[in-house]
């Protein structure tokens, strides 16, 4: 069963690790370039290709959503809209084993051409992540382990709706649009939540100097009492105008000797690494909830 499996499944998987090939020599190609444009006496700014590179970061957010989709959806939907799969669970195989040796051969190929791609990624954009922000909302998917989690949720989520839907192409569009949601949803809901936030105190005007994801700012006086519309208050305060010379510089001066500055709860660089385990692990948890009902509703199914 498993040879056929794999048979079944070997032109997707050589597909898969050709385009894995490509985005491996291309990232190893150009790190040395990276590096040196991000280092101490580099730009900072990539021009021509590098910057179609540095775009692989977003079609490996969307690479997890494609597994769904076209190898999830379809792996048990095409069989039921053939009806072929009168034929294939009416033979000696059961249909859990057959369901079992499906999603084992596809989930090894996800694991190895989103691992490699992830890792690949990674390290290709560590010089880049050295003078910018890695935790950041965009950044933090693409990098790390949580992709290899959002391929085996999405290749779950797509199989259990395209046995529920029976139907490739919606089963397909729900895949896509259910990823989305859930991904957003837990980036928006779930993940400031993972590990607690720190507090900083920093100087109003001044928040360019905080490393990390920043959730919440809230402008407070000496005494710590948020303060609303604050500007016009140190301005009035302190006799500031919009003709005063160095306009920015005094309003900030002025917050400074009032003791009003900013409280800000953010994850530092230092999360990064923790909300990446706790994210992985919650993902892998559902997946493998999606493929247990997915086993039980094809158990109880008559066809």
């Amino acid at each position: 069963m498993t040879w056929l499996a794999w048979r079944q499944f070997r032109s997707q998987a050589f597909l898969a690790g050709t385009a894995t090939v490509v985005v491996l020599v291309a990232l190893a190609a150009s790190r040395n370039h990276i590096a040196e444009v991000y280092s101490g006496d580099g730009t900072g700014e990539l021009t021509g290709v590098y910057v179609w590179l540095r775009l692989l970061g977003t079609v490996l957010i969307g690479v997890p959503a494609a597994i769904g989709a076209f190898w999830g959806a379809p792996l048990i939907a095409t069989e039921i809209e053939r009806h072929t799969d009168k034929l294939v669970w009416t033979q000696s195989v059961t249909r859990r084993r057959w369901l079992a040796t499906k999603l084992a051969v596809i989930a090894v190929v996800c694991v190895v051409a989103v691992g490699l791609f992830t890792a690949a990624f990674t390290r290709w954009a560590t010089p880049i992540d050295e003078v910018g922000n890695r935790i950041g909302t965009a950044n933090f998917g693409q990098r790390g382990i949580v992709p290899i989690s959002y391929a085996l949720f999405a290749l779950a989520l797509g199989t259990l709706l395209g046995l529920v839907i029976r139907r490739t192409l919606p089963a397909i569009a729900a895949t896509v649009v259910g990823f989305i949601a859930v991904r957003m949803a837990f980036q928006q809901l779930i993940r400031p939540h993972l590990v607690a936030p720190i507090e900083m105190s920093t100087p109003t005007f001044d928040q360019g100097s905080l490393a990390g994801w920043i959730l919440s700012t809230r402008t407070v006086d000496s005494a710590g009492l948020t303060i609303n519309d604050f500007e016009n208050q140190i301005a009035a305060t302190c006799n500031i105008t919009r003709q005063t010379p160095d306009y920015e510089t005094a309003i900030a001066t002025c917050a400074h000797r009032l003791g009003i500055h900013d409280i800000t709860r953010l994850h530092p660089a230092s999360h990064f690494w923790i909300l990446q385990y706790y994210e992985f692990g919650i993902f892998l948890t559902i997946a493998a909830a999606l493929t247990i009902a997915t086993f039980n509703i094809l158990r109880r199914s008559p066809s």
